[in-house]
């Protein structure tokens, strides 16, 4: 129905909805552009001028396990990228998109309804410190997030505040991350994060501090040859010991063409 009639309105259209927090929302589609994400017909809208994801969401959402009848929650998620992969792609039961920017909740929720997924996907334009508040402590079965990756004070702002948020921990902070997925997952229940290698040791120290156990680790090369800059790491809430460390995935070749693996995860070429 969404598909049809933002057809017929053209370049402008005001959608109006209710989110978690019951406000209506207006965005307009001349601002936006809707992208293909190349797999089971989906497509996300986004700002031409602000946040756009990056590989790392997609990455990511690749990387987490999803298994049958589970609930996630996607932390921070932006533009919905992961929670509609998730959703459409790997086909999760049921995902909560927590996202605190309400222009970002917004528009995912215009892209989750685009895609036909609103039974599968709830936005809640919050804070993931409080998300707990609305959707219970310990009660899911795994949390996903791709955090702003730059603490405040290091490296230089963008200008575009909603781009800084994405980008730097203005709203968030590393451990206000770690500390709301213990509050909102299950015990035994997994937490799949992504971030800068150089942040390794506060990570597995906060891990600690929250009664996390990482389990899987794989590394992020830009190209063949370059030292790994990200991490992808798995870890159970009061997790047993015992950590794999998967090999290396490399996103470009010795020739800056993206490697098999890589179209693989972006559904250009199948297994």
């Amino acid at each position: 129905m969404i598909k049809s009639l933002l057809k017929s309105l053209g370049e402008i259209f005001v959608y109006r909805e209710n989110l978690s927090y019951n406000k209506p929302m207006e965005i307009y589609i001349k601002e936006l552009r809707l992208d293909d994400l190349q797999v089971n017909g989906l497509k996300i809208y986004q700002h031409k001028d602000k946040y756009c994801f990056t590989s790392d969401a997609v990455i990511l959402a690749n990387f987490a396990r999803v298994k049958k009848n589970e609930v996630f929650v996607d932390l921070g998620s932006g533009s919905g990228i992961i929670s509609i992969l998730l959703a459409g792609k790997y086909n999760a039961s049921m995902v909560h998109a927590v996202e605190i920017q309400e222009y970002l909740a917004k528009m995912s929720k215009l892209s989750v309804d685009y895609n036909n997924l609103a039974h599968k996907i709830k936005v809640h334009n919050t804070p993931m410190q409080t998300a707990h508040k609305i959707l219970g402590k310990h009660t899911m079965d795994a949390v996903i997030c791709n955090p702003p990756y730059t603490r405040q004070g290091d490296g230089e702002k963008n200008q575009d505040l909603e781009i800084a948020i994405c980008r730097h921990e203005i709203k968030v902070n590393l451990e206000e991350v770690i500390k709301s997925a213990a509050d909102l997952v299950k015990y035994g229940g997994r937490f799949y994060l992504i971030h800068q290698v150089e942040r390794l040791s506060q990570i597995f120290f906060y891990f600690h501090k929250y009664k996390f156990q990482p389990k899987r680790l794989r590394f992020i090369q830009g190209k063949i040859g370059l030292r790994p800059n990200l991490v992808m790491i798995e870890a159970y809430s009061y997790g047993n010991e015992g950590l794999i460390v998967e090999q290396n995935l490399i996103l470009y070749d010795e020739n800056g063409q993206e490697t098999p693996e890589l179209n693989q995860i972006y559904g250009r070429i199948k297994k």
